[in-house]
């Protein structure tokens, strides 16, 4: 298994770290830590990971000095987490810095294309307070990166928890998506709870879609659980952190759309922040065209 460990050198990113290991530490595998700074002379505030100001112009001192640093941190972090594995008395992880300069987002991407991993690991906050679902870099990767991704929130404790909620819309995607979960957390057994939001004039419908989507998993060998549950309500964000809260959830799933990111994959009913506000991580796929 390989992850790529995408970072901005961030104290919250460290939160990432057990989950690199944790998810590695029975199979083994090769951890990527992974790190893109700008490489022109102009940063805009949507284009990196931290907190430059938009109208700062970089001179050629200044890049040559981003370089030197950005080449001590990832060298800092990559051993720090060699340092994690060692106290763990584990010997099949290892670990692969990897520097470049250019635009996060493409370089992110392009990555993922050469080294195919199996997961990316990101935060969802990084320099400067700055939350990344709210920027156009996981916007754009979260829909145009053909791997997982699972997205980390600043001051999350890592915890060992199975419990999965995965909101379907009913995509022709869901078997595929469902089965990519268990494969991918396949190391916890996972329980899946598959939910959709509905109210009381469509319930019939979409009590019938339900039906055939549990139906599928009817002959399917998995290591876990799965549940399906309809969830009745006017207000599909609060209906989802209860739902969350009385179940021990500890991570949420979906599929990215292309269109919109994440506001119509359930008819208006969730948008991002419902999501978000969960406070716990985020595994997403990309919507298969």
């Amino acid at each position: 298994m390989k992850i790529i460990l995408s970072t901005d050198f961030s104290e919250e990113n460290k939160v990432l770290l057990p989950y690199a290991i944790d998810f590695l530490k029975d199979a083994g595998g090769e951890i990527i830590i992974f790190h893109a700074y700008m490489d022109s002379v102009f940063v805009g505030s949507n284009s990196y990971p931290g907190n430059m100001d938009t109208d700062n112009y970089f001179t050629t001192e200044l890049l040559i000095e981003l370089e030197k640093n950005s080449q001590q941190m990832i060298l800092e972090k990559t051993q720090y987490l060699i340092n994690l594995i060692k106290e763990e008395d584990i010997n099949n992880i290892t670990v692969r810095p990897i520097l470049v300069s250019g635009d996060p987002e493409e370089e992110l991407i392009e990555l993922s294309k050469r080294e195919e991993p199996n997961l990316i690991l990101m935060g969802t906050r990084g320099k400067g307070g700055k939350r990344f679902l709210e920027g156009s870099l996981v916007k754009s990767v979260m829909t145009k990166c053909d791997v997982p991704m699972l997205f980390i929130p600043e001051g999350y404790s890592w915890r060992e928890s199975n419990e999965v909620v995965y909101a379907t819309d009913f995509s022709d995607n869901d078997i595929v998506t469902i089965k990519r979960i268990f494969d991918i957390l396949k190391p916890y057994k996972p329980h899946i709870h598959v939910i959709h939001f509905v109210e009381d004039s469509e319930s019939q419908n979409e009590a019938i879609k339900m039906e055939k989507l549990e139906h599928a998993f009817m002959d399917i060998e998995f290591d876990g659980e799965i549940h399906f549950q309809l969830v009745n309500t006017t207000n599909a964000p609060q209906a989802l952190k209860i739902f969350c809260e009385r179940n021990d959830i500890s991570m949420s799933s979906f599929i990215a759309y292309r269109k919109g990111f994440f506001d119509f994959i359930f008819r208006d009913k969730l948008d991002k922040d419902a999501f978000f506000n969960l406070n716990i991580p985020m595994l997403t796929f990309k919507d298969i065209d």
